[in-house]
């Protein structure tokens, strides 16, 4: 359990350091501007993408359906690595 939140405490530190950084917000949940969500509210706002995987004879793609302007958004607040792993186009990255 320590762990855990070890982990969860360091993901919400370094999203709400990356959001200041960019000196961008979110959303809360009525719908204002902040500067400091919690990350359980950061999940539940990423609720609705989906990874499909598709298999055409030998060869297999993954596809990543559902994003929207403001899954990117959060999406590249958490670095180079997880906007590889959503295949946010690099277009939509400078426009944020």
């Amino acid at each position: 359990m320590l762990l855990s939140l070890l982990v969860y405490g360091i993901a919400e530190r370094r999203m709400r350091a990356s959001l200041a950084e960019q000196k961008k917000t979110l959303p809360n949940q009525i719908n204002q501007a902040t500067a400091k969500p919690t990350l359980r509210w950061v999940f539940q706002l990423l609720h609705g993408i989906h990874c499909l995987k598709i298999t055409t004879q030998h060869q297999t793609e993954q596809v990543i359906e559902g994003l929207t302007p403001l899954h990117q958004k959060i999406l590249l607040l958490f670095g180079k690595t997880v906007e590889n792993i959503y295949q946010i186009p690099l277009k939509n990255t400078r426009s944020m």
